[in-house]
């Protein structure tokens, strides 16, 4: 097939294309300034210019696309109404924050707290969570998380006419070229040999789902690709969602680590961790249920969770001694 992504670059977009190249399907990727390698042919556009998406679209032929790059529905909107009847289908990569568990981890809202999440749990209805009572400044490199939401882009995927769609439910995602660098805080004092490593008690026994990049691209491939995605909504992530405690012993052992984890109370958390941590209710997981897309898509993650830990420490090292 041939599939276009945008945000072909970055995080995610390079193991997409490679997994989409690796099944035999024809990519292009579209980013800012351009790219290359992955199989891919590397395209230099903005996903604004919606003109110019479909008209490459066309130009290739292009039978699906994903869309990494959908943030708010003002920006989204346009790009669906441009591609209808231009390309078959269009993927959304959303994200697990959609549900409204989520919000009651924020305390934002309340519902009814389930172990874990499948496709058909409550969404949010209090919007644009990451808002908060004063606007961002225009030059604030986070503005756009002001406009942020991916409900009201499922909602408007959902009614497009003319546009066949597949909705894919991210984890929190890490892995080599991770900005966040997500396990940062047990990799960085376990490479520099430090004896003790500090949690907060809450924190460290809270379960959430977490994806290593590679597996979570396949997941986008498949959804992309495969018949029987059409119309569908999945959620991507591990059949086991460890809590952090957890993780640190995987991290431990994969470094050599034998130093100690220390559990604190949160009076005990710098200022600053303390004031993050509160704003969150820990008693609430976010653990989501990927069976759909196991059963009806075959998913199975490409990688083994010992790989997926080895290539995620080595990024860690190469990048402190950077």
């Amino acid at each position: 097939m041939r599939v276009m992504v945008l945000g072909g670059t970055g995080f995610i977009g390079p193991a997409v294309t490679e997994q989409l190249a690796g099944l035999g399907h024809e990519v292009t990727a579209v980013s800012r300034r351009g790219g290359s390698g992955g199989g891919a042919t590397h395209v230099a556009a903005d996903r604004g210019d919606v003109g110019k998406i479909a008209g490459l679209a066309s130009d290739r032929r292009v039978e699906v696309v994903i869309d990494l790059l959908a943030m708010a529905r003002s920006s989204t909107q346009p790009l669906l109404d441009a591609l209808s009847g231009v390309v078959r289908r269009y993927v959304l990569a959303s994200s697990g924050d959609v549900y409204r568990q989520y919000g009651a981890l924020h305390r934002l809202e309340t519902t009814p707290i389930r172990e874990r999440l499948d496709e058909d749990a409550p969404l949010r209805t209090h919007l644009h969570p990451y808002r908060g009572a004063q606007p961002r400044a225009p030059g604030d490199p986070e503005a756009w998380l002001d406009r942020y939401d991916k409900v009201p882009i499922e909602a408007a995927v959902r009614m497009q006419a003319g546009l066949e769609h597949a909705v894919v439910r991210l984890p929190m995602v890490y892995g080599p070229r991770d900005r966040q660098r997500r396990f940062s805080w047990a990799l960085r004092p376990m490479t520099s040999g430090e004896p003790v490593l500090e949690l907060d008690a809450a924190w460290a026994d809270w379960r959430t789902s977490y994806g290593y990049v590679d597996d979570v691209a396949y997941g986008l491939a498949l959804a992309a690709t495969h018949p029987a995605a059409a119309g569908r909504t999945y959620n991507l992530g591990p059949v086991e969602a460890l809590d952090h405690a957890a993780w640190a012993a995987r991290f431990a052992e994969a470094t050599g680590w034998d130093g100690e984890v220390r559990r604190l109370p949160r009076s005990a958390a710098p200022e600053s961790v303390r004031a993050a941590l509160d704003a969150l209710d820990l008693s609430v997981p976010m653990v989501l249920d990927s069976g759909r897309i196991r059963t009806e898509l075959d998913y199975a993650e490409p990688t083994s969770p010992q790989e997926a830990i080895a290539r995620t420490l080595a990024d860690e090292i190469k990048r402190s001694r950077a």
